[in-house]
């Protein structure tokens, strides 16, 4: 039996004889009836979109070898999707224990030297910073040096500490 891309009545008699018997099948493999729907419907879409080019000798057959690829199919990919999520959340969390890190070595400084990085960090320049500080523009890259090198120490003392 042939099946055209233009549709037939081949294809509305397989499908109005056939859809229980694959939405059962793949309700079984997925256990949810909702992902069967969709599964059912991609099924007799690629049947009446690519239907086999040989022929269809035996419609079930067909119908349940797509239809089980397709639920595999998907639950493969649900298993990747779930591996990611999990090493993105994984990441997530190391982000935000990096930022925590990072915020309690900067409240361990002196306020000058804290003001001093939030500044440069933010993007301000060296006579802005002088400007907001009170300091001789020719101080900046001192001061900001030292303050650089104390919060490098007391963030790996940290650390070391953990």
């Amino acid at each position: 039996m042939a099946i055209d891309a233009a549709g037939n009545e081949d294809f509305d008699r397989i499908f109005r004889e056939e859809r229980s018997a694959v939405h059962r099948h793949l309700v079984f493999l997925t256990g949810d009836r909702s992902l069967a729907e969709d599964l059912t419907q991609e099924t007799f879409g690629r049947l009446y979109s690519r239907p086999p080019a040989e022929g269809l000798r035996n419609p079930r057959a067909w119908l349940l070898t797509t239809a089980s690829r397709l639920a595999y199919n998907h639950a493969r990919g649900e298993i990747r999707r779930r591996e990611r999520e999990t090493r993105v959340g994984e990441t997530v969390l190391a982000d935000v224990d990096a930022v925590l890190d990072v915020r309690r070595a900067l409240d361990a400084l002196q306020p000058r030297d804290r003001m001093m990085l939030l500044l440069r960090h933010s993007g301000f320049s060296y006579a802005e910073i002088a400007e907001a500080t009170d300091l001789a523009p020719g101080s900046v890259g001192t001061v900001l040096a030292r303050a650089q090198r104390r919060f490098r120490e007391i963030y790996e003392s940290r650390m070391e500490r953990e």
